[in-house]
């Protein structure tokens, strides 16, 4: 019986490294050698929690916390689930500070539609926890159509009022989607206007995927003017591997000013995912960009950063920014 104890232990040790992880980054100085100034993330994670903690390092080199996020389910059935989610934040010291607790409350309809509320409470000097915001999102399936409303309030001079509301339209086509993404913010007299507007165009065929997403802003005379674009395409390979350019646009390229206000070339980012020795993922980050002397042409690649996950990573470590 003892030794069915042991084992039964040791299965349960390893169940929970499975769940674990550990991702650091390193980033290139000027002169090309490689420093730890990254942040170091440990995830933890069992069927009913989660925690991560996020550490970097201090003016005096020492790895200090700076956030740590603990997750509970506290229900979970075929109406829905409702977690609990405390984050704990530090100053540069690694000392705490006012916590915040969120509670994500999901409820799930026979027809397919959810709406998920989410309260967010800061803790003040006193102790007591203050609400600070509640988001209500909605979602709705009609075919190959899905469609997500949010409105977030938060404390005003006059109570709780919307400050924000979001309404994402997704139509899946084949294996790719179109997603169309629109902000809303007051006006001040009591209605919304058009703030921030996203489309996006997915396409995936074979080991290849691309992303084409345009973003517009309300200019000075209100209506909506193409702001930012990002094309990514990504190339996965039978090995896991994967390897992505991303390029940016945007209406200036840095040092330099366009009165046309047409969109150019300001960045290109070259993301490598490898699968590594003992169950890690390494992601490497380069990036080329146009120099003051010659804006029109993007200069070498240089290596910003190398992300090592290590444990249970899913599809890898997360995108460097």
């Amino acid at each position: 019986m003892k030794y069915l104890f042991i084992a039964f232990s040791l299965s349960l040790v390893a169940v929970y490294a499975q769940d674990s992880s550990v991702q650091t980054t390193t980033s290139v100085d000027i002169n090309g050698r490689r420093v730890t100034d990254g942040p170091q993330i440990d995830r933890t994670r069992s069927a009913n929690s989660s925690e991560t903690t996020e550490r970097m390092r201090s003016v005096n080199g020492r790895l200090v916390p700076i956030e740590r996020v603990e997750e509970r389910v506290l229900r979970s059935d075929a109406g829905g689930r409702t977690v609990e989610r405390i984050i704990h934040r530090f100053d540069a010291n690694g000392n705490p500070t006012a916590p915040v607790r969120e509670t994500i409350d999901e409820q799930k309809r026979p027809d397919g539609s959810s709406t998920v509320q989410t309260t967010r409470y800061r803790g003040d000097i006193n102790g007591s926890m203050q609400l600070v915001e509640k988001t209500t999102t909605n979602t709705q399936k009609s075919g190959s159509t899905e469609t997500t409303q949010t409105e977030v309030q938060r404390p005003t001079a006059n109570g709780i009022g919307t400050v924000e509301k979001k309404e994402i339209v997704r139509v899946q086509q084949g294996n790719g989607f179109h997603e169309d993404a629109t902000t809303y913010r007051p006006t001040g007299n009591g209605g919304f206007n058009v703030a921030v507007r996203q489309t996006t165009e997915h396409t995936e065929q074979g080991g290849q995927s691309s992303d084409n997403t345009a973003e517009y802003e309300a200019g000075p005379e209100g209506r909506l003017q193409l702001h930012s674009q990002t094309v990514t395409n990504t190339v996965t390979n039978s090995d896991g591997s994967k390897a992505s350019t991303v390029n940016v646009f945007g209406q200036n390229v840095p040092g330099t000013v366009d009165p046309t206000g047409k969109l150019k070339l300001y960045e290109q980012q070259l993301i490598d995912s490898r699968p590594g020795a003992g169950n890690s993922v390494i992601e490497t980050l380069s990036v080329r960009r146009p120099t003051v002397s010659d804006p029109n042409t993007l200069g070498p690649a240089k290596e910003i950063s190398e992300t090592v996950c290590k444990g249970n990573c899913g599809s890898g470590a997360n995108q460097a920014q």
